[in-house]
C-alpha cells in the first residue's frame, strides 16, 4: 500500500496548494499569479535537463507536447479565474468531474467505448453537481438550470473541457509514445511561462507591476511552487507501484480536503452540503476509473 500513502500525500499537498492559491488570489489577478507561479516552477525545474535527455523526442512529439501544454495552461488559468471569483468549496468540486469529461473526450477522439459503470459514474457526478448547486426554497430543476447558466461556473466548465482533451494527449504521449514524463513536464513549464507572459504583454499589463505585487505574496507563491512540484513528484512516484488512473482517483480526494479546510478558513456558505456534493463527484471518479490501468 506504499502507493496509496504516496498518492494520499500528493492529495494533501495539492489541497494545501489550492488553499494558498485562493489566499493569494485576493491580492493578485489570476493571470498575474499564473505567470509568477509558473516562472518559479520553471526555475525549480531547471535540474531536469541535467538529469534527463530532453532532446530525445521527435519534432512531431514536441509539437504534440506544445499543443497539449497550451490547452493545459489555458485550463490552469481558467481554474485560477474561477477560484478568484468563486468560493473554493464551490469551484473545486466541479473540477472533480474531469474523469467523466475525459471519458467522453476519449470516446470522441480515440473511439474508446464507455462501460456501464462509467455511465453510472457520470450519473453520480450529475447528482453531486445538483447537490452542490441546491439552495433552500428552490424548485426541483432550478439547481440544474443555475449550474448550466451561471456565469460564475463558465471558467471551470472551460477548464474541464480543456483538461479532458489535454489528459487524452497525456495518455497518448506517456502510454502510446513512451515519452519520459519529466521531459513532458519540463517543456510544459516552458510553454506555461511563455503563454502567461505573452498574455500579460497582450493585455498591456506591466511585468514590473506583477512582480511588485507578487513580492508582497512571495512566501505564499514560493510555497505554491514547492507544493506543486512536491505533489506532482509524489504522484509520479506512486504511479511506479500502481495503475495511473487509480493513483489519480486517490489524488482527486484533494478536492474534499481543500473544500473543507478552505471553506472553514474563508467561511464559505453551505459547506456541509457542498462537501456531500463533492464526495459524490469524487466517489464517481473512483467508479469511472476502477478498471482503467
Amino acid at each position: 500500500m506504499f502507493w496509496f500513502t504516496l498518492a494520499s500525500c500528493s492529495a494533501l499537498l495539492s489541497a494545501a496548494a489550492a488553499v494558498i492559491q485562493k489566499k493569494v488570489l485576493f491580492q493578485l489577478t489570476a493571470l498575474e499569479f499564473s505567470f509568477l507561479v509558473s516562472a518559479l516552477i520553471l526555475f525549480f525545474s531547471l535540474f531536469i535537463p541535467f538529469s534527463t535527455d530532453i532532446t530525445s523526442i521527435t519534432p512531431s512529439l514536441f509539437m504534440i507536447i506544445v499543443g497539449k501544454s497550451i490547452l493545459g495552461g489555458a485550463a490552469f488559468l481558467f481554474v485560477m479565474m474561477s477560484l478568484e471569483h468563486n468560493q473554493i468549496s464551490t469551484a473545486l468540486p466541479i473540477l472533480g468531474m474531469t474523469p467523466a469529461v475525459t471519458a467522453l473526450a476519449a470516446l470522441l477522439i480515440l473511439g474508446e467505448s464507455l462501460r456501464n459503470w462509467e455511465w453510472l459514474g457520470i450519473g453520480m457526478m450529475m447528482a453531486g453537481t445538483y447537490v452542490l448547486e441546491r439552495r433552500p426554497a428552490q424548485t426541483l430543476l432550478q439547481p440544474l438550470k443555475e449550474a448550466v447558466r451561471s456565469k460564475n461556473h463558465y471558467y471551470m466548465y472551460a477548464a474541464l473541457g480543456l483538461f479532458a482533451i489535454s489528459s487524452v494527449f497525456d495518455k497518448l504521449l506517456v502510454s502510446g509514445y513512451k515519452t519520459d514524463p519529466l521531459v513532458v513536464l519540463f517543456y510544459q513549464h516552458i510553454v506555461y511561462c511563455s503563454m502567461f507572459g505573452t498574455l500579460l504583454f497582450i493585455r498591456k499589463q506591466s511585468f514590473q507591476g506583477a512582480v511588485q505585487k507578487g513580492r508582497t505574496q512571495l512566501p505564499f507563491i514560493i510555497a505554491v511552487a514547492f507544493l506543486t512540484i512536491a505533489y506532482r513528484f509524489t504522484q509520479l512516484e506512486a504511479t511506479k507501484f500502481a495503475p495511473v488512473a487509480l493513483v489519480l482517483a486517490v489524488k482527486r480526494t484533494s478536492i474534499l480536503y481543500a473544500s473543507f479546510f478552505g471553506g472553514k478558513i474563508f467561511s464559505d456558505e453551505r459547506l456541509a452540503q457542498k462537501l456531500i456534493g463533492g464526495a459524490l463527484i469524487v466517489g464517481a471518479g473512483f467508479i469511472i476509473l476502477r478498471n482503467v490501468g
